[in-house]
């Protein structure tokens, strides 16, 4: 596992946090007033609170139980209940690696990690939950006659790149979605979606509509092997 996408860059703006996944490891995902994007262990060091409830506070995210703030190098600098205090050093979270590119948001949770390999000019669609096991979700996709954009009149092709990312194409017209896959527990997951970067506002609104098909019926179809 290397960098694994977690969300859309623009569902993230500044100032704001959000929870992520990758692999067994909890995370917070949070940007700075400035914009600048961090991702850490979600658990405050003080008491164990997820970080992920937590608000921003200029350059400085705040845990919502004491209001501990950690700069963005995860490193404690104010503890409210002792203002005059400068908390060691020794107090911060974990940190890893956080990147974007093409549109969405990357984490590594590995030492080392490569860069995306993504297009740089492609359109978000959406992010999408689903409450069945990704393998699941995969062998739905493979098996359906995809006919997503039903006025084009042209089927696709799945191209498999990687275990984490597809790329869906047009036989006719110039159309690809990417989907990038974000694995959450044993029984949920996630699906990244973008288009290239000249599709239609109303091509990428059907795509959307068709990706919520996707997801009813891989639920439908894990509800009834699991019955």
């Amino acid at each position: 596992m290397t960098n694994v996408a977690v969300g859309l860059s623009k569902d993230l703006p500044n100032g704001r946090v959000m929870r992520a996944i990758v692999g067994e490891q909890d995370l917070v995902v949070w940007r700075s007033k400035s914009g600048v994007l961090s991702a850490w262990d979600n658990r405050c060091p003080h008491r164990g609170m997820r970080l992920s409830h937590g608000f921003v506070r200029g350059e400085a995210l705040a845990c919502v139980y004491h209001g501990w703030h950690y700069d963005k190098t995860a490193t404690c600098r104010y503890i409210p209940a002792h203002p005059e205090l400068e908390p060691p050093e020794t107090i911060k979270a974990q940190r890893f690696s956080s990147t974007e590119k093409g549109g969405l948001i990357w984490v590594s949770i590995e030492e080392q990690s490569t860069e995306p390999s993504i297009p740089d000019n492609l359109k978000a669609i959406r992010s999408i939950s689903f409450a069945c096991p990704m393998m699941a979700l995969k062998q739905v996709i493979r098996d359906l006659d995809f006919t997503l954009v039903k006025d084009d009149n042209s089927g696709w092709v799945i191209q498999e790149k990687s275990d984490d990312q597809w790329m869906m194409k047009s036989i006719k017209a110039n159309i690809s979605l990417h989907l990038f896959f974000q694995n959450l527990s044993e029984q949920t997951c996630k699906i990244h979606a973008l288009a290239n970067s000249d599709c239609a506002p109303d091509t990428m609104k059907k795509m959307s509509q068709a990706l919520e098909h996707i997801r009813r019926l891989a639920e439908k179809h894990y509800e009834v092997v699991v019955s």
